[in-house]
């Protein structure tokens, strides 16, 4: 009976394990904590937060917790952060605060060690073949470059199939194989017809219903190399076709797979929309509604994204309105100034709160601009607004009721405060500062 009692114990202890993600940075920095998410398709999932000391940090896994890819986040603003495979293992790691991606060494975790192997190995090899290929544009003494070529073209195929023998049965093998990139056995003519070769081939071992490459951003980042890197021009008409063009192979990739058509199409248009690329935005929206069953769209995403591209700089300002001692008033029916400033901001938003007096200095006796301030309100914070607009009496000030749910805002595409919009007498958008200090330098511009 104790026999059978200690092997229970045993059976529990390992099917309960809990594993380790240990890390360290080298050199030391100052950053105070780290937090974790499990990466879900487009989506991060909250896992945990910890203090980062002395440059060392560990969390300490559920029992529960699922394989897959995990973000350790230490910097939100520059976007700072390690993703590594979790596997039922522990992971130790030591990399480099600053350059997370390029210096980081694994000293637990098979899965963590062979990918990282693998990713140094496979981009030397590829970098020679690239090399020789380029050097096979520039020359005339093709002979003596085409035996090195091919080469290399056999290391490089053996780098690749050496990993993905290594890595079979491990979750690691999922990125290897779809990393796998297409070479021609022999080197290519001419640039033109080399750019044909790779974007023909680009997505040849990238399987769109591997859940494992899914819940990662391996397919993103993939599709963003393709439409924003790949096809590309400097001219703008050329570009827009060539980026349709990508985006429309991009859909026909992803076939039937809905949710993750949603998700790709749903950041090519927050990507589209911040670089105010209206036909590129229209083109995948027409495709969103016709193809996306309405189950999958997201109605209050796409609001607002048409309300970014309605101010894209030379389109007409939204339309904002007020009441003063009972008089309808709006932004239309103002004349007889040269240029508008439209602000939304927040009495709870401490960045407003320090850009806002700057910008009132600014142009408090300006009498060639007018300001229209849209206070971003809760109810709980209305009075606190009432208080503050007592400092800034020359600009029009108007109270946006239910924050980011408010209409004028929602128009505007606003989603951070404060928002700058400087419009010219026809109330048309000519700069979109991002904050005082280059509002400052757009009106300096134009003296």
């Amino acid at each position: 009976m104790l026999k059978k009692i200690i092997l229970l114990l045993l059976f529990t202890t390992i099917v309960n394990a809990q594993h380790t993600i240990s890390g360290t940075m080298q050199p030391k920095a100052d950053f105070k904590w780290m937090i974790l998410y499990q990466l879900q398709g487009a989506k991060q999932r909250y896992i945990a937060n910890t203090d980062v000391i002395n440059g060392a940090f560990s969390f300490t896994l559920p029992s529960a917790a699922e394989n897959g890819i995990y973000r350790l986040v230490y910097d939100l603003q520059q976007q700072l952060f390690v993703d590594v495979i979790y596997n039922n293992e522990d992971i130790t790691f030591t990399f480099h605060p600053n350059e997370p991606t390029r210096q980081i060494q694994f000293l637990a975790s098979e899965e963590n060690k062979i990918y990282h192997q693998y990713l140094n190995k496979i981009s030397e090899s590829q970098r020679q073949l690239d090399s020789l290929q380029v050097a096979y544009f520039n020359t005339e003494e093709k002979d003596s470059i085409l035996k090195p070529y091919q080469n290399h073209y056999k290391n490089l195929k053996i780098v690749q199939q050496n990993f993905e023998v290594r890595s079979k049965d491990k979750l690691a093998h999922h990125f290897i194989k779809a990393s796998t990139r297409f070479m021609a056995e022999k080197p290519i003519n001419n640039r033109q017809a080399y750019l044909k070769i790779l974007k023909t081939h680009f997505f040849d071992f990238i399987d769109f219903n591997d859940a494992t490459l899914i819940n990662s951003t391996f397919i993103n980042d993939k599709i963003n190399d393709y439409i924003f890197y790949i096809n590309t021009s400097e001219d703008l008409e050329t570009n827009n076709k060539l980026q349709q063009e990508a985006v429309s192979t991009v859909i026909g990739n992803i076939g039937n797979h809905l949710s993750l058509a949603k998700d790709i199409e749903e950041g090519l248009l927050y990507t589209f929309a911040q670089q105010q690329n209206v036909p590129l935005v229209n083109y995948i929206l027409e495709n969103y509604y016709e193809k996306l069953p309405a189950s999958y769209q997201d109605i209050d995403y796409i609001d607002d994204i048409k309300s970014q591209i309605k101010t894209v700089i030379g389109n007409k300002a939204p339309n904002i309105l007020w009441s003063d001692n009972n008089l309808k008033k709006d932004l239309y029916g103002l004349a007889n100034s040269k240029h508008y400033v439209v602000v939304f901001w927040s009495s709870s938003c401490g960045h407003c709160l320090k850009e806002m007096p700057i910008l009132y200095e600014y142009l408090k006796d300006n009498n060639e601009t007018k300001v229209i301030a849209v206070g971003l309100e809760e109810d709980s914070t209305k009075a606190d607004w009432e208080g503050l607009i007592l400092e800034y009496t020359s600009f029009i000030n108007v109270y946006g009721a239910n924050k980011w749910q408010n209409k004028f805002s929602r128009a505007y595409g606003v989603n951070s405060t404060p928002s700058f919009f400087i419009l010219d007498a026809d109330k048309k958008i000519i700069s979109k500062p991002d904050d005082v200090e280059e509002l400052k330098s757009f009106f300096e511009k134009i003296k």
